[in-house]
């Protein structure tokens, strides 16, 4: 797990937690922990999984996760993706969309899934950056 601190975002780890397998072949449900490594609370108001081969829709929680200081919170997705054993999968994400100190920030988690001979999927977190929403409007 690699987190990213930057003085001008927030400061957040990622990390997969669990995987089950769904009564749906190809979808496993999978747990997630987002730590937060500031010094100030930040509340996620959506996150999702877009990479065509591990994937999961947008969802927006409502009301939103705070997770304090020091703190973290588990989310879970329903992540659709079959691939052979031992195939890996590059370059997928959790995007998570966050309140921090008033504005509006975009978490990317940057993951690398490798499939085990099951079939289910294992995901390490290469990097996470975040930026601020907007932010590359003129």
């Amino acid at each position: 797990m690699t987190g990213f601190a930057s003085a001008a975002g927030p400061s957040l780890a990622v990390t997969a937690e669990a995987c089950q397998p769904t009564p749906d072949a190809g979808v496993w449900r999978m747990t997630w922990r987002v730590r937060n490594d500031d010094v100030e609370p930040v509340s996620v108001l959506a996150a999702w999984l877009p990479h065509g081969r591990f994937r999961s829709p947008r969802r927006d929680l409502d009301p939103p996760a705070t997770i304090a200081p020091a703190g973290d919170e588990t989310l879970d997705f329903f992540v659709a993706c079959r691939e052979d054993a031992g195939t890996v999968v590059e370059n997928a994400f959790v995007i998570l969309n966050l309140r921090w100190r008033s504005a509006d920030w975009r978490v990317f988690a940057r993951l690398r899934v490798s499939f085990r001979e099951d079939g289910a999927p294992d995901a390490e977190t290469v990097l996470v950056t975040t930026q601020p929403v907007g932010f590359s409007q003129s």
